[in-house]
């Protein structure tokens, strides 16, 4: 009888221990699986604003980069990662929770830049070198050589958001925005239209169109019509007379005697001699005023057929006067002035 207890005894013994081996061995391995390495769904992860370790773990846990929110917390702990700083964060194509948490200490490897359909690169090069990009200086120097009169940059980075990576050269930004550019050009209506001699417009001087339009009109709706009486205006073999090519023509001047501030006075000095003032040469500048966007683009290479000749900003329309003459120019100048309240 003893014996039997004894038997008993031990083989509830041995149950003990099989079910706890069992349950350490889960244990183990779901702990394992918790902090093994995934692959990342998404390679850039983007930050907003600044968030704790908690509220990271959460979104990680949402975006499946992760299989556990405590983990997280477990690993953020070792890496000493308590905040996360606004930002992009280059992700490897798999990782774990440690190897993401301390990532995530390094600080971002991207920044969010925004760059306004209009602006030349001297300015999207100023919002870079604010935004912490070492590389902003040197793509204005890759865009404006002295050893050149024309950019070859001006008019080929496309305007719009971008996650840029912080220490990426000049020649990879610029490399990027011309990308998303070229994507858009790829895109415009053919045949472009007709200017000089009844000969079709290149894709370059539909793009030099393109940046005058944007120059000239803050509008949308209005950019077809500007770019017709633009291009009626090479037709008819008039100087374009475009105030933004004069501002420009003025900006380069500056810029090749060092200065990068960029804030210089808007007026417009008609007689400013350079290529770019359409005020003195006839036909379009010798290349893009700025970078033009998507809307303006397509407005030059799509123009809207028409007999206006002359136009001028409306303060009171919030729009362009548009004239088939000068003496309806002249009453719509008067208007304007009138509507601003100047003599």
């Amino acid at each position: 009888m003893k014996s039997k207890s004894i038997f008993i005894v031990a083989a509830l013994l041995s149950l003990v221990i099989l079910i706890a081996g069992i349950f350490f061995w889960k244990r183990e391995q779901d702990r394992q699986w918790r902090w093994a390495k995934i692959p990342m769904p998404e390679r850039l992860a983007r930050v907003p604003e600044v968030w704790s370790a908690s509220t990271l773990g959460k979104r990680l846990l949402a975006n499946k980069k992760i299989r556990d929110a405590a983990t997280f917390q477990e690993a953020a702990a070792q890496a000493e990662l308590k905040t996360v700083p606004i930002g992009g964060y280059l992700l490897p194509t798999e990782a774990d929770p440690l190897e993401l948490a301390k990532i995530f200490a390094r600080g971002p490897s991207h920044q969010k830049v925004t760059f306004p359909e209009g602006w030349t690169v001297a300015q999207m090069s100023t919002r870079l070198e604010k935004n912490g990009f070492a590389s902003g200086a040197e793509l204005r120097a890759l865009a404006y050589p002295s050893s050149q009169p024309i950019s070859p940059l001006e008019g080929k980075l496309f305007p719009d958001t971008y996650w840029l990576a912080l220490k990426a050269t000049a020649p990879q930004l610029a490399a990027r925005l011309r990308e998303k550019h070229n994507d858009i050009i790829a895109g415009l209506p053919l045949p472009f239209p007709k200017a000089y001699n009844d000969k079709r417009m290149t894709l370059n001087e539909v793009v030099i169109l393109a940046s005058l339009v944007e120059r000239e009109t803050d509008v949308p709706a209005e950019r077809p019509l500007v770019a017709g009486v633009l291009l009626k205006r090479l037709r008819d073999r008039m100087r374009l007379q475009c105030d933004a090519s004069v501002q420009y023509a003025l900006q380069r001047a500056a810029l090749a005697k060092g200065d990068e501030t960029h804030q210089i006075p808007l007026r417009k000095d008609y007689k400013f001699a350079s290529p770019y003032n359409t005020y003195l040469n006839y036909g379009l500048p010798p290349a893009p005023i700025c970078n033009p966007g998507r809307e303006s683009l397509e407005a030059a290479a799509r123009p809207k057929a028409t007999e206006y000749l002359f136009y001028v900003w409306s303060p009171k329309l919030k729009r362009h006067r548009f004239a088939k003459t000068f003496s309806e120019h002249r009453h719509n100048i008067e208007l304007a002035k009138l509507e601003a309240g100047t003599p």
